[in-house]
């Protein structure tokens, strides 16, 4: 009997928790926007164009065949914050950076791709 009491006390308790979601998202470093990277065009934008819209890149690679890679990155973290008033809470944070990548031949963009990492 005093188990069927217990279990009906923590039953009547919980029933009453609230439940908190609190999420922060904030760019730390921003150097390109879809907007931006959707004025590329392959086979007509050129080293100039990419300079003047995106500045200079975080990273060039040169090959031996005179193409290259130029890399520009965006780092964003985002804090969550899931509670059980009284119970528990979990802080969750994720860093996330977008790297935006533009392979160049003769000076004309050949190619562009974006990769994420989560961290």
């Amino acid at each position: 009997m005093i188990r069927y009491v217990f279990a009906a006390v923590l039953a009547l308790a919980l029933t009453g928790c609230l439940v908190a979601v609190d999420s922060d998202s904030r760019a730390l470093r921003t150097v390109w926007s879809e907007g931006d990277v959707s004025r590329l065009e392959v086979g007509e934008s050129d080293e100039q164009f990419v300079r003047g819209t995106f500045g200079e890149p975080t990273s060039r690679l040169t090959y031996a065949d005179g193409s290259a890679v130029w890399k520009y990155r965006n780092r964003s973290e985002r804090d969550t914050e899931v509670g059980v008033f009284l119970l528990f809470s979990i802080d969750v944070e994720e860093e996330r950076i977008e790297t935006l990548s533009i392979e160049f031949a003769d000076g004309v963009v050949s190619n562009y791709w974006i990769d994420e990492q989560r961290f």
